[in-house]
């Protein structure tokens, strides 16, 4: 059945049906609203229609580690979030470094997710960075993207054979910048971390890391995309590799553009990260990387945990945070405050994702391409309740707060998930 959103504003910024009142939904494409023959009507009342968000950093938990998560209810939390289609990290238990596991989740994803979700596997066998994965097995599965899941590779040499394969491939990867020799700690190397005293991550960890991975990537030419940067040498050093031309792209956390080291005062765990939390200095360089375009995507990191993993001492805890569902709103948030204009950031998350993969179907309200959308008002805020949390991880320093936005409508290929 055909579908007539009307009475709208369409927000697709540089898409052809920008500022448009009235879109159709057909066969799960976008149409002319004008050829629809007896659709079915949805009154938007002025509200906003957006594609739907990409996210190219989500935590999925399936296989292995379904207490803290499963496909079902964190693809269900992410439509909450705005967002209909994620990249899945491969690092589950066991990892996915076979074409097995590449179909596992395809066919778990079909069978109980809630919008779409394209699978990363390893670079190296089991992500533990001493013996190549079978790359082309993997990419001939269904894998989109080849990833270490954030772990290290063995050797530098290791590395380089990993993206010389992938490059043969014409596959892109993923890298987690960081020098092994400075890996460790969970609180930046400042005066927050030092006077609480915690195990401390100093800048260099991202910044030597960072300073391997670009010589590897020239001396391969691999397509790379870097994620998760956090300090703001690390976005000189991508604006000048991105000027000498070399062949990437990078990310940042949604995380790191709302929060600094102070957010560790009270040692609260729920900001214990994987890459801990750094400077105001730093949080204004990575806001503005995505404002000049150095910085290509925001991702959640989404990483749900069951309750345990945060209830020991801040250093013994498990890294990660879940603010997957509130996506949109926090976007909102940073535009609301003056801080990063949501045309930037939704494009952060719409077309620069779906260029950067090589998905142009996606992140785009126009003709011809899959309706993936998601219809808000913007002028009721959303109150962030427990209660009503869906993903499994309930690792979220949101709750009881009250966001900009509300999502009323969301829908993935021209199917409706949510109201």
């Amino acid at each position: 059945m055909s579908l007539l959103i009307e009475h709208i504003k369409i927000h697709s910024p540089g898409g052809p049906l920008n500022n448009q009142t009235a879109i159709g939904i057909d066969q799960g494409l976008f149409v002319d609203p004008n050829r629809l023959q007896s659709p079915d009507r949805l009154d938007g009342k002025g509200q906003r229609l957006i594609p739907g968000l990409i996210d190219l950093r989500a935590h999925l938990r399936e296989p292995g580690l379904e207490h803290k998560g499963t496909i079902g209810s964190e693809t269900l939390a992410a439509v909450r979030g705005g967002i209909t289609t994620v990249l899945a990290m491969p690092n589950t238990d066991p990892v996915i470094d076979s074409p097995a596991a590449v179909r596992l989740v395809l066919e778990r994803a079909e069978k109980i997710g809630f919008c779409r979700v394209l699978p990363t596997a390893m670079l190296t066998l089991g992500g533990k960075g001493l013996q190549l994965s079978e790359m082309a097995a993997l990419v001939d599965a269904g894998c989109v993207v080849l990833a270490q899941g954030s772990r290290p590779f063995g050797s530098q040499k290791i590395e380089y054979h990993a993206l010389k394969y992938a490059k043969s491939l014409g596959v892109t990867v993923i890298l987690d910048p960081e020098a092994p020799d400075f890996a460790g700690g969970c609180a930046h190397a400042g005066y927050v971390g030092t006077g609480l005293g915690l195990p401390l991550n100093s800048p260099l960890s991202e910044v030597l890391g960072l300073g391997t991975d670009l010589e590897l990537i020239e001396a391969t030419g691999v397509r790379a995309h870097l994620s998760r940067l956090t300090t703001a040498t690390a976005v000189d050093r991508i604006r000048e590799a991105k000027a000498r031309g070399l062949p990437i792209s990078c990310d940042v956390s949604l995380a790191h553009l709302l929060y600094t080291e102070t957010a560790l005062v009270n040692l609260d765990p729920v900001f214990h990260l994987e890459r801990p939390l750094r400077t105001e200095a730093d949080r204004k360089a990575l806001i503005n990387g995505l404002i000049d375009g150095t910085i290509d995507a925001i991702v959640t990191d989404h990483t749900p945990h069951e309750s345990g993993a945060k209830l020991a001492p801040f250093p013994e805890t498990e890294t990660g945070m879940s603010i997957i569902e509130a996506t949109l709103n926090l976007l909102l948030t940073l535009d609301q405050n003056d801080e990063l204009p949501f045309d930037i950031s939704l494009q952060a998350m719409t077309g620069n994702p779906a260029k950067l993969f090589q998905k142009p179907g996606f992140g785009q309200i126009a003709f011809g391409l899959s309706a993936d959308c998601v219809l808000y008002d913007s002028t009721k805020p959303t109150h962030i309740d427990s209660s009503h949390w869906i993903s499994a991880g309930h690792n979220s320093p949101i709750f009881g707060q009250e966001l900009p936005g509300t999502i009323t409508g969301v829908w993935v290929a021209g199917k409706q998930v949510q109201n």
